[in-house]
């Protein structure tokens, strides 16, 4: 799946058509797991990260918006790492 793709439509909830032979596929369990990593290193990183610049004596609103520069960057490459290095599994038909 293109990246393009991937970002329009790709959700760990959601099922998708496969680009090639119309498989449906959902995001492997997996996902789950990666992203809360991804949280918990963001989170590690940047609470150290916000008291240095705090005692630098920066603008709370410089370091507020720094932060959020950080979090924009850190959510596209968590994303763009998922879409490279989680994979997808078929889909199971629910029994009605």
């Amino acid at each position: 799946m293109p990246y393009r793709r991937f970002l329009r439509e790709a959700e760990p909830y959601k099922v998708s058509a496969c680009g090639s032979c119309g498989a449906n596929l959902r995001r492997s369990p997996r996902v789950y797991l990666f992203l809360l990593i991804m949280v918990i290193v963001f989170c590690v990183s940047g609470f150290p990260l916000s008291i240095m610049l705090a005692k630098a004596r920066i603008s709370f609103w410089i370091i507020g918006a720094l932060l959020i520069v950080l979090m924009a960057g850190w959510t596209l490459l968590t994303n763009f790492l998922a879409w490279r290095l989680i994979g997808w599994v078929p889909e199971t038909p629910t029994k009605s």
